[in-house]
């Protein structure tokens, strides 16, 4: 708690946020807006938590735009319906609620950010968005008539018409509490000149209610659950991520502490700047919540599970993650939340067909990626992995025998391995995309060589054969280049990923051998039988196609589940 002026603004999006942020810093208050979800982390975590928010930004005097919606996987928070809570935590405060018509604010909402805020909400709420401004107005109305009960005649509550008043009526109005000598512009709060429409805005149309396959979603659950099986015994193989939720309120790690995850009102939120690997578990957990199945779960989302395999430590209990090896005992497959969830790339019902026939395309393989992957070792189970040694070529500095011995394990990982056996091979067109984390790398006089500027899908579907290497798991590209025209030739790895029983060798897809040793047969064979290719092709579309249903995936984790559940 604290003496000093504070107001925080208690409407949602697009009802005038920035703009009055803009008015308090134009007048030299401080204030933050939004922060890219940050504020709504922090109060929603510190209320879960029983902690004391805001304390990341000291000295603001306005806290706008309580919310956030991106990722889309993430729920959207709505932070600024929490005004009793903060409150009570913040007696001294003022509060601003902002009003708008609600047609014209729900128009606002559904057209933001190319339409991904609405897609955000109805993701959450397993809707179409053309049903989202009923629930939406519903909402809108219910938060009044809180606010209504909560303050009554109030003081501390500060109503704005934004239809009918300015921003400089508002500044008018708050120099007794707070100098406003600057009030800045007299138009109203949406001037036409920044938002208006370039032409007539369309609404949703209601798309058809989407029929599930009860045997699809049965299939893909039970390969997902392969695997099962009850019994005492060790238990190990986790990584640092590891987290067991008791289905409740508590998430904690591998060595029972705590985690820093809040399960409050329906939502699973993560405390702000956890690790990415973290946000998966998170992202679990609200997938079991948004399906009603609030259950105990142990979660580990990492790269390369070998638990469970004969190369890795067996597991006492079921395990959800994204990845096993085949054959694997107790290790169930979940969607990965960041990169297979419904509106992600390879996953987006909205997403434009391949346009070019097999005719017009390149007669090239294609393939861009990180140099993830590890080192070959002859054996099952691969050496260190390739970032492990770029740090070792960062740490020789300028030592030249330190950077050979480093250079030269680089070299001994699958993917550059395969990249320099083919570099410069008029039959492929290969090259490095360092990951944001790693692109210093790209300037390093020994791999410079062989980056490459990152591509967009089109790119790739210029040419007849797209590529799939494995990495540290399964190729992460294995959907996007499948799901097109071209012919997929795929690395058979012994990974297995929540759609890996959907896809066949020579059904989908043309299979290699580990590491690629055979590929130039299998290209020979491709450019000899372009009818069975495109027969591939068609094949892999259509399967891909099923798994970007929003309904059939929920049926798919939902059964997945029940089947946990079932096990005991």
């Amino acid at each position: 708690m604290t003496d000093r002026a504070l107001f925080v603004h208690i409407s949602p999006d697009n009802c005038g946020e920035a703009r009055l942020a803009r008015l308090f810093r134009r007048n030299g208050h401080a204030a933050v807006c939004h922060d890219n979800g940050r504020l709504a982390e922090d109060i929603l975590f510190s209320r879960a938590r029983d902690g004391d928010p805001l304390g990341a930004w000291p000295g603001t005097v306005l806290f706008a735009g309580l919310y956030r919606h991106a990722p889309h996987w993430r729920p959207p928070l709505e932070a600024w319906r929490r005004f009793g809570w903060l409150a009570q935590r913040f007696p001294q405060a003022r509060f601003i609620l902002t009003l708008r018509r609600t047609e014209d604010w729900i128009l606002d909402r559904l057209t933001r950010d190319g339409g991904a805020v609405a897609r955000c909400h109805a993701h959450h709420r397993a809707c179409d968005t053309a049903g989202l401004p009923d629930l939406w107005e519903a909402d809108w109305q219910a938060h009044l008539a809180a606010v209504d009960a909560f303050f009554g005649a109030d003081p501390r509550l500060i109503r704005v018409d934004l239809d009918r008043e300015t921003p400089a009526d508002l500044a008018a109005r708050l120099t007794p509490l707070l100098p406003m000598p600057d009030p800045g512009w007299q138009q109203g709060w949406f001037p036409r000149s920044e938002g208006a429409s370039p032409g007539p805005v369309r609404l949703p149309i209601p798309a058809p209610a989407e029929r599930v396959d009860p045997a699809y979603a049965e299939n893909v659950a039970a390969f997902c659950l392969r695997g099962l099986e009850p019994g005492a015994r060790p238990d190990g193989g986790f990584s640092e991520y590891f987290s067991v939720w008791d289905g409740g309120k508590v998430v904690t790690d591998r060595h029972g502490a705590r985690r820093r995850i809040a399960v409050q009102d329906g939502i699973a939120l993560s405390a702000p700047a956890r690790h990415f690997k973290l946000i998966r578990a998170e992202a679990v957990i609200n997938d079991a919540l948004r399906l009603d199945r609030p259950m105990p779960l142990r979660i580990d989302m990492e790269d390369s599970r070998w638990f469970g395999s004969p190369q890795g430590e067996p597991l006492a209990a079921p395990v959800l993650c994204h990845n096993r090896r085949k054959g694997a005992k107790n290790a169930v497959l979940w969607p990965l939340p960041d990169q297979h969830s419904i509106g992600l790339a390879g996953f987006d019902p909205d997403a434009a067909p391949d346009p070019i026939p097999w005719e017009d395309k390149l007669d090239r393989v294609v393939w861009r990626g990180m140099i993830s992957g590890s080192e070959m070792t002859g054996g099952v189970r691969p050496g260190p992995a390739s970032h492990a040694i770029l740090r070792q070529l960062a740490q020789a500095g300028n030592d030249a025998s330190m950077r050979q011995a480093a250079w030269d394990r680089l070299c001994n990982t699958n993917r550059l391995a395969f990249l320099r056996r083919w570099w410069g091979h008029p039959d492929f067109d290969l090259g490095v995309v360092m990951a944001w984390g790693y692109r210093d790398f790209a300037r390093d006089p020994l791999l410079a060589p062989y980056c490459t500027p990152r591509q967009g899908r089109a790119f790739f579907r210029r040419f007849r054969y797209q590529l799939c290497l494995t990495g540290y798991d399964h190729g992460s590209n294995f959907i996007g280049a499948i799901d097109g025209r071209s012919v997929l030739l795929a690395e058979e790895d012994g990974w297995e990923v929540f759609y890996s029983g959907r896809f066949q060798p020579w059904k989908h897809y043309i299979p290699l051998e580990r590491f690629c040793g055979d590929i130039a047969e299998k290209l020979a064979w491709a450019r000899e039988n372009p009818g069975e290719c495109k027969a591939m092709a068609a094949a892999a579309r259509a399967e891909a196609a099923l798994l970007r249903r929003p309904a059939a995936r929920r049926a798919i984790m939902a059964r997945i589940l029940d089947g946990l559940a079932a096990a005991g």
